[in-house]
């Protein structure tokens, strides 16, 4: 009697876990979307731009003051990391995915990519403080970066998880908090993700003294800001087919008047006004903007499919045999600024891939598109703790 009470008992438990595995999976998997979801949802909420150099990108319809990873939104500590928790209805998609990149043309600039984290930002730390800003086309989680200085956003830890984190920056202190910082190179690699981390929690609650509440992050089931529910954070993140670029495209894109360009540096009190794109556009009707899409009817269809084959441009990545993402097009151009080298000489622990810009470039070494798993929400990614360097 006891023989077939256990053998029942490991047959049901063998049938609830036949039942229950492919559940979990699916919330592992999330959903499969495509580019073309990119240029659908943000559409309402800024202008598709097509660059010569990055190919289709995004100009917010921001007001001005406009910051990615600074206004509308928050950090928060996650299973994942730190994470940038967005008040904005697009905030799933360029806070996620993807580069930005600044032009004082055009203002702030989101590149999309294919591949999700927490947020795609840089770390520094030192004399009591934190700062962060959005990586820029041509960078990879892991190194050291020559981003402009007026990119950075500084706070003390007390202020770093602060609902409204952007009214503790004091921009006339940068340059003091450049010099007298260090990049830290927490990092969580795993799954087929890497990305920064940022400062573990109890860095935090040393300095502070208090306890740092740490959120789950749960799947959203539809496109928006990001919700925090109790201890979980919801934000929409689904699996993007990288291979889906090739045959997604913006409705309604208009070609690029002027180069985006490498990253440059924001104009003092440039922050403050809209930028001259923005206030063309506006002064546009809705049919003066149509007629200039569709001016060459499948001119810009012929643009993207017979692009010069230089560095940089989105035809070196569409061949049929390349089975990288788009982050390796970010490796495509190394930025310069005042002529001084693009970024530091990571350590090779740090960034065995790195690549040298020009026309010696090479692809890094990206997990392919069936290793690029998310981990599971039951474990806590664990960083790799690397020594803060100056």
């Amino acid at each position: 009697m006891i023989k077939t009470s256990i053998r029942i008992l490991g047959f049901l438990s063998i049938c609830l876990l036949l039942v229950t595995a492919p559940r979990q999976y699916a919330r592992a998997q999330e959903v499969i979307a495509s580019y073309q979801t990119f240029y659908d949802q943000l559409a309402p909420y800024g202008q598709w731009v097509t660059d010569p150099q990055y190919g289709d990108v995004w100009v917010p319809n921001a007001e001005p003051g406009f910051r990615p990873y600074a206004t509308n939104g928050h950090w928060a500590m996650t299973d994942y990391g730190n994470t940038w928790v967005s008040d904005d209805p697009y905030g799933w998609a360029v806070y996620h995915y993807g580069r930005w990149t600044y032009n004082p043309y055009y203002g702030w600039v989101w590149i999309p990519g294919s591949e999700w984290a927490p947020a795609w930002v840089s770390w520094r730390s030192g004399e009591g403080f934190y700062g962060w800003a959005p990586m820029g086309p041509g960078y990879e989680a892991g190194g050291s970066y020559a981003y402009p200085d007026n990119y950075w956003i500084f706070v003390g830890p007390e202020n770093l998880y602060r609902s409204n984190v952007y009214s503790y920056y004091d921009n006339s202190r940068n340059y003091y908090f450049i010099q007298h910082t260090g990049y830290m190179h927490e990092m969580y690699e795993g799954n087929g993700m890497r990305y920064n981390y940022g400062p573990r929690p109890e860095m935090i609650e040393r300095e502070t003294h208090q306890p740092v509440q740490v959120y789950r992050i749960s799947n959203a089931r539809e496109v928006g800001g990001s919700r925090i529910s109790g201890n979980s954070v919801s934000i929409y993140r689904p699996a993007i087919n990288p291979a889906s670029e090739r045959t997604s495209r913006p409705a309604n894109a208009i070609r690029a008047t002027q180069p985006i360009g490498r990253p440059q540096e924001i104009s003092r009190g440039g922050e403050k006004e809209q930028p001259a794109f923005r206030q063309e556009i506006q002064r546009q009707t809705p049919q003066t903007r149509f007629q200039n899409n569709n001016a060459n009817p499948g001119e810009h269809e012929q643009n993207m499919n017979n692009q010069p084959a230089n560095n940089g441009t989105r035809q070196q990545h569409f061949q049929q045999n390349n089975p990288s993402t788009r982050s390796q097009q970010y490796n495509s151009r190394e930025p310069q600024y005042n002529n001084q080298p693009a970024r530091q000489q990571p350590e090779p622990s740090q960034q065995q891939n790195h690549q040298q810009g020009g026309n010696n470039q090479q692809q890094m070494n990206r997990p392919q598109q069936g290793q690029q798993q998310r981990p599971q929400q039951t474990s806590r990614p664990q960083p790799q703790k690397e020594t803060n360097r100056k």
